[in-house]
């Protein structure tokens, strides 16, 4: 026999063969709802993948100066902002730290795009150090901190 769950308002009941009933309260497992900081910065680490792959090819493809070991550099952190991307929106655990990690290390990759980057890479380079310096300590708020299951809920009064 097949074990059946029932839904009701904020409880479910399980009902096993073998276990009997078995109720779970979900108000205590309920995500807290997304930060409207958290949709803005899920955003631009999408759009900022996006933008890093098309400069990294605008370098393979000739139309746009700058090294190749760095536009592979870029190729690297343009996927990682397009998974980060899905991660803060989703609220996952790991784009949490890996978010903080990602965009502090970026700070070097900005400077670096800016030394070396070219015209493409200058732009790209200012907008990824400040992106590494604000999305982190926006990251530690109590808000995006309780949606990503890294602290305590922020309460209102």
């Amino acid at each position: 026999m097949r074990n059946k769950a029932y839904k009701s308002d904020t409880r479910i009941l399980l009902i096993a063969p073998t276990l009997g009933t078995l109720e779970m309260d979900m108000q205590s497992q309920s995500k807290p709802k997304r930060p409207v900081g958290v949709r803005i910065i899920a955003l631009v680490a999408a759009a900022g993948g996006l933008l890093s792959l098309f400069g990294a090819a605008s370098i393979f493809s000739g139309n746009a100066t700058g090294p190749t070991w760095l536009a592979i550099v870029v190729v690297f952190f343009g996927i990682l902002g397009l998974s980060l991307g899905v991660g803060f929106y989703t609220g996952t655990r790991w784009a949490w730290m890996g978010g903080i990690v990602i965009y502090i290390v970026s700070i070097l990759l900005g400077i670096l795009e800016i030394l070396y980057g070219g015209t493409v890479g200058g732009i790209g380079g200012v907008i990824r150090m400040v992106a590494g310096i604000v999305i982190p300590l926006y990251l530690t708020r109590a808000g995006p901190k309780s949606f990503f299951g890294k602290g305590r809920a922020a309460h209102s009064s």
